[in-house]
Parts: C-alpha cells; structure tokens; sequence
C-alpha cells in the first residue's frame, strides 16, 4: 500500500458571483480547485513519486487577487490550465490502486468532491482519507489543538526550504511530517482518537436535496433535535438543561438515556447555498469532563442574560 500526501489551491469567487454560480447548479461550491499537487510514499514512507498540475476553472473563471498573493498563481497560468474532468483522470491514475490519502486538516477532500459532483466526476476513490494532523497531534503533545503544518515542521526541526501554499511543496512538506510519525499506528487507531460519534448525520442539506431550515428556531424545533432517541436502546431520551449556544453557531443539549446514561448531542450549523440552514449533528457519551464544562457554559450563558437584563431595565430610581 502506498501512502499518498495531497495537498489543493482553490479559486475563490466573490460572495455574490459565488451565490450565482451556487444557485445555478443547485450544488454547493465554495471555490474551484486551481491546483493539485501530491507525493507518493512507500510503505516504508520512502519518497517514490509526486504529482503536480494546474486546473482550469469552469465558473469562477477570474483569479481572486488574494488568491494569486497568496499561491504565486497567475490568471495566465489558470487560463492554459487543464480542464478538472481530465485532471482528474490523471490523478486517479496516478494513485494507483492500492493507497490512502494523507492530508494536512479536513478541508482539501471535501473542497475536491465538491468539484467532481458539480461536473460529474465519481469521487468514491478518494474516500480512504486520513488527517495528518490529528495524528500528529495524538502522537505528540496529546493537544486537540489544530497545529499549522509549519508548527509541525518546527516541532521536528525540519527547515521550510520552498514556498509555502504551492500545492506540491505543501504535499512535499506533510510527506516530510508523516515520515517522523508513526502513520501506520495512526491509521490503525484513528477512529479512537478522532473521538467516533454514536450517531452522526447531517440536517437540512440544502446541497444533498434536502429543504434546509429557513430560521434557527425551525431547527431546533425539529423533533430529531428537541427529542431524540437514544442511538443504542431507541428509547426516548429526555433533558431538563437549556440549551448552550457557542461561537460559530454550536449548539449542545444535554439528554438521559434511562439506560444508557448521559448524551451531548451538539449541532454545528452552516448556510447552505440557497441561504436556508442545516447542520452536522452527533450524539456522543457524556464523560465527566465534557458534563462539566457544559454545565460551566450554561452558569455563563445565565449571568450574562441576567446582566443584559439589568441593562434593559435601566437604573432603578431612588424613592
């Protein structure tokens, strides 16, 4: 089996062109990817191979000027680039048959098989993928902390000798971190560390042909959400918690499973390309530690309610 390290540059859009294109298609596309680069290793995490092309984009035709700052890419160089549909023949011959992806953060696969769904391009293959970065951060410092590929390189004195946000030379350089880490270790207790979920699913995708929810509160009047059953025995689970609501629009409810014990079940919403909502929601054990700082977080929420209270209601007057 070889070990494959991939790494994407993406063309962003500007939010109404984005919109446009995301409504056309009915699908969602956050940005086109302009540039794969990959490097191939042995099992025995030797450099065999690397692979490197430049996409031509299909809608977001014109090289956001951020993202030509950023990659080194020109719009000249987009505009000759190949088309994704062949890219991606090439690619997957490239692999091979027998390999696992290896990426550096969870966003550069997903990003890809948004790209190959809006043209029709089968994205199964690219499935067996596992994040470098938590195993480095399992093997490491134990932190579930998001480390930048270049604490990693630091943190193995390994020097930053070609430019940074090249497709290729960010592959070249998680290649490098994978051969001080133990990769086969890491993919083998991957889903003890990646924390499994007793159930995960997503809610409203508006992208995969669901309705989406039109407002928050229509969500979390869903009875999926409000009242659940337990993902072991079916029962009905119950709460007496309010809800708690924390940046990035994460909500987490507290549920008892008479049988089973206690649950958080937490929503992670996002917008869909049609503006409605949906949201990624697991339902997981409840250790002693994450009960705790739940409940931390609803005392919170309530004196801060009772201080905007006070505020509305203005100063009392003396009699």
């Amino acid at each position: 089996m070889y070990y494959i390290t991939l790494d994407l540059e993406w063309n962003q859009a500007y939010a109404q062109k984005a919109l446009a294109v995301q409504r056309q298609l009915s699908s969602r596309l956050r940005g086109e990817v302009i540039q794969i680069g990959a490097v191939k290793l042995d099992k025995s995490l030797r450099i065999c191979g690397s692979y490197q092309i430049i996409v031509k984009p299909k809608y977001f035709k014109k090289l956001h000027r951020h993202v030509s700052e950023l990659t080194g890419i020109t719009q000249e160089q987009m505009d000759v680039g190949t088309p994704l549909i062949t890219a991606a023949e090439s690619f997957k011959r490239w692999c091979g048959d027998d390999f696992v992806f290896l990426t550096w953060g969870p966003d550069d696969v997903p990003m890809l098989k948004e790209n190959f769904n809006v043209n029709d391009i089968d994205y199964d293959w690219l499935d067996h993928t596992y994040d470098l970065q938590k195993i480095f951060a399992r093997q490491t410092d134990d932190s579930s902390k998001q480390r930048s590929l270049e604490f990693a390189m630091e943190h193995f004195e390994i020097p930053m000798n070609l430019p940074a946000h090249d497709a290729l030379n960010d592959a070249y350089f998680t290649a490098l971190v994978a051969q001080k880490l133990n990769v086969e270790d890491g993919i083998r207790t991957y889903n003890d560390f990646r924390g499994e979920f007793l159930e995960s699913t997503v809610i409203g995708d508006a992208d995969a042909g669901d309705d989406g929810y039109v407002t928050i509160s229509e969500m979390l009047d869903d009875e999926v959400v409000k009242s659940p059953k337990c993902p072991i025995c079916h029962s009905q689970m119950h709460t007496e918690d309010r809800v708690l609501h924390s940046k990035g629009q994460k909500y987490t409810f507290h549920f008892k499973c008479e049988k089973d014990g206690d649950m958080l079940l937490v929503l992670r919403l996002r917008r869909n390309f049609n503006e409605t909502w949906r949201a990624k929601r697991t339902i997981a054990f409840a250790t002693e530690e994450s009960l705790e700082e739940f409940k931390r977080g609803i005392e919170r929420t309530a004196v801060k309610r009772k201080m905007r209270q006070r505020k509305s209601r203005g100063p009392r007057l003396a009699r």
